[in-house]
């Protein structure tokens, strides 16, 4: 969970890039209702297909829900000479609660992902319909190749028949007017330059002779050297107020608690001068938009709190003026898409701050214990009160049994989405709220862009201790998380690389668990050292003390930086998407919330031990973008012993040797080199020993330290800004 300590914060003009791929699926579907036609008009039904196949011995069949009343008799469906049971009905717009009746027992649809809390309380299968009586769009064909973006779209009339205006039609590239797009006998056909270098949109608009106006169609893709997926990401956790301030230096001198000052234009900033691209960064995960609390709030440890986190949100669709409002986001989401860069949104759907409108207008609708008597950890149980208590006394939680909780905020993450482009979510506090809201965020992400587009990255954050993968894992999947943070595995790191606890071989073993747990699920997980709600990496490697009251020094050893290095390394070579949480770069130092969330030092300052860790998390993120077994390849553990471990990756074109040392002396190790044709020469990219012979490779591990190894030629140069500064 975020902050249930302390202080509880848990598309402009592009050059042409020649020589670029364009990264995107081909679909040939529908959007919205089906569709017919009406006096040659192509138009949408209200209709919906209701299809299932009960044992043989069913004889009666029908579906009832909020859309009938539960009524058993109105809406049969028969079966056919399959044995599945069928039938079309027409659905008004709206999430509706349904169920199928069979022989007089209702069930849930099998089929459909989707569920809501309904009558009696009850959890029902949910049904999704947009209303089918404003315009829509099927597409036909929606391609991008040979540096031209092409699409073939039908504009369908609404159920009431009025067709589609011509006059109205508006089609926005990139945010810039299409002059001669045409809709011409229903149809609209795009042919227009791909662009430059990033990311690119589409977006077209009509509405009908009647002047209702349909949902907006969004059509985006990439154009970058290669396609891109999720599991090629290095993700950089950024917690914009302490990070960077566009115009000046941070405020560090209010204290821990206290709004410092970071915004969105420096991490822009950071951008442009190259901070990201030397570490190899690919996505910024972003801390929450909203325009947050004003004033302080107590903590639990008795000082007093600022919103710098962005976790008490008091406007839905407002972006926080104090990090350079919807302009400044604007800019820093455009920026990163121009370099190639994904944007992870934090998003807050569990709570919201007491001062937000949802809670002054909804108080005893929208949420559990509107009196505020069930606060996680005092009134109430973390356990067993998890989905209803409150983070605090002044941050109410949201009841999704209330259909309007449902809509009203899985349409504020739409717009949040579609409004500023965004590439993927991060949910915060995911087992505070129940399982169907994550299985509605990816519908509702799906619905947001058209079919083809690329995917949004839903990361969630469960937070558990060693044993917690069954709860993680119930929440992933096709239909629900694209990914999670892996907690137990980050635990095991800081046990075995750490604190030197256990074995070296458990760390190994730890990870097959996760690859286990996590198999089938198509989730592209998140690997961390650390975030924003455990003690710094370099402080538990310290020994210092993690009570936040006490705030531990920077360390002075080099040892706790080492084992760092040898963190970054596993987490960098293993398939997922790593996170480099702000800091961890560098090894700053830090105790429990809020003294994990120091501000970012300037460059100048970083101790030697420092730069050093920079530069192996440079070389290693930088390696990976190159090296495509360290991203999604197999591991086989050529070395296994309780100090050290030798595993190679192996991908279908690449692989890499990596070496983990923990022990206080250097350790000569001999592998087989595997694929590695004979004559091939290797290197340390990390500046160890590396010698073959025949069939065979020499390692000498350094003393807490990391090896990987790939062929000569095959490592990223040295950081440029590292180099000039000596080191």
């Amino acid at each position: 969970m975020h902050d249930r300590t302390q202080g509880f914060g848990g598309a402009g003009n592009r050059k042409a890039a020649p020589g670029l791929a364009w990264s995107l699926a081909i679909p040939l579907v529908l959007l919205g209702c089906a569709a017919g036609s009406a006096n040659g008009i192509p138009m949408r039904t209200c209709k919906v297909a209701f299809a299932v196949r009960p044992d043989a011995a069913t004889q009666q069949v029908s579906v009832v829900g909020e859309f009938n009343d539960w009524n058993p008799d109105s809406m049969p469906l028969a079966r056919g000479t399959d044995g599945t049971f069928r039938g079309s009905y027409a659905i008004g717009a709206g999430r509706h609660a349904y169920r199928f009746r069979i022989d007089g027992n209702e069930v849930l649809d099998d089929a459909n992902p989707l569920t809501i809390f309904g009558r009696d309380g009850l959890e029902h299968s949910a049904l999704v319909q947009e209303d089918c009586t404003l315009p829509g769009w099927q597409v036909d064909t929606y391609t991008v190749g040979g540096g031209r973006f092409q699409a073939r779209l039908a504009c369908l009339a609404g159920a009431g028949g009025a067709a589609c205006s011509p006059a109205s039609l508006a089609v926005l590239q990139d945010g810039q007017p299409v002059g001669d797009a045409a809709l011409r006998d229903g149809m609209l056909a795009l042919d227009l330059p791909a662009g430059g270098a990033g990311k690119h949109r589409v977006e077209v608009r009509v509405a009908d002779e009647a002047g209702r106006q349909a949902a907006p169609l969004l059509l985006p893709w990439w154009v970058e050297p290669k396609p891109f997926a999720w599991d090629d990401a290095v993700i950089y956790q950024v917690i914009v107020d302490r990070f960077r301030k566009g115009d000046g230096a941070l405020a560090t001198d209010a204290g821990i608690t206290m709004r410092m000052g970071g915004d969105w234009a420096g991490v822009a900033a950071a951008i442009d001068d190259g901070f990201f691209a030397r570490l190899g960064v690919n996505a910024l995960w972003i801390s929450p938009a909203n325009r947050n609390a004003d004033g302080t709030w107590p903590g639990f440890d008795g000082r007093q709190y600022q919103s710098y986190h962005g976790y008490w949100p008091i406007a839905a669709r407002e972006a926080e003026a104090r990090f350079g409002g919807a302009d400044g986001l604007d800019a820093l989401v455009l920026k990163a898409h121009d370099h190639g860069m994904r944007v992870i949104l934090d998003i807050v759907p569990n709570h919201v701050h007491q001062d937000h409108p949802y809670f002054v207008q909804h108080r005893q609708e929208w949420f559990n214990h509107p009196d505020g008597d069930c606060v996680c950890g005092l009134q109430c149980n973390w356990a067993t009160d998890i989905e209803d208590c409150w983070f605090t006394g002044y941050l109410p939680d949201l009841d999704w049994r209330q259909r309007e909780v449902v809509d009203t905020m899985l349409a504020d993450v739409s717009w949040w989405l579609t409004r500023f482009d965004i590439d993927g979510l991060r949910v915060d506090a995911v087992p505070m709220m129940p399982r169907l809201v994550t299985r509605h965020l990816r519908d509702t992400v799906r619905r947001a862009f058209a079919p083809g587009a690329p995917h949004v990255y839903l990361v969630g954050e469960t937070f558990t201790g060693s044993l917690g993968r069954d709860q993680i894992r119930w929440y992933l999947g096709p239909y629900g998380l694209s990914g999670q943070f892996d907690f137990p595995l980050m635990w095991s790191m800081r046990s075995v690389l750490a604190q030197g606890t256990g074995l070296m071989t458990d760390l190994l073993d730890e990870m097959d668990r996760s690859i286990e747990a996590w198999s089938g699920s198509g989730a592209v997980m998140g690997h961390i050292l650390g975030n924003h709600d455990v003690p710094r990496f370099v402080t538990v490697a310290a020994g210092d003390s993690v009570d936040s009251l006490v705030p531990p020094v920077q360390p002075a050893s080099s040892d706790p930086y080492r084992r760092a290095a040898m963190a970054m390394t596993f987490a960098l070579t293993q398939p997922g998407a790593p996170v480099v949480y702000q800091g961890d770069e560098i090894g700053l130092a830090g105790a429990g919330d809020p003294d994990n969330r120091r501000p970012m030092p300037p460059e100048a300052t970083w101790t030697e031990p420092q730069r050093g860790l920079f530069a192996t998390t440079s070389t290693l993120g930088r390696l990976r973008a190159t090296v495509a077994a360290m991203r999604s390849g197999t591991r086989a553990d050529l070395a296994r012993t309780p100090d050290h471990v030798v595993y190679r990756v192996q991908g279908a074109v690449d692989a890499a040797l990596v070496a983990l040392n923990r022990s206080a002396a250097p350790v000569r190790v001999d592998v087989p080199a595997g694929d590695w044709p004979e004559g091939t020469d290797l290197v340390d990219c990390l500046g160890g020993a590396v010698n073959r012979t025949g069939a065979t490779v020499e390692l000498v591990l350094p003393a807490l330290g990391a090896m990987v190894v790939v062929p000569r030629g095959g490592c990223p140069a040295p950081d440029a800004a590292l180099a000039r500064t000596g080191e």
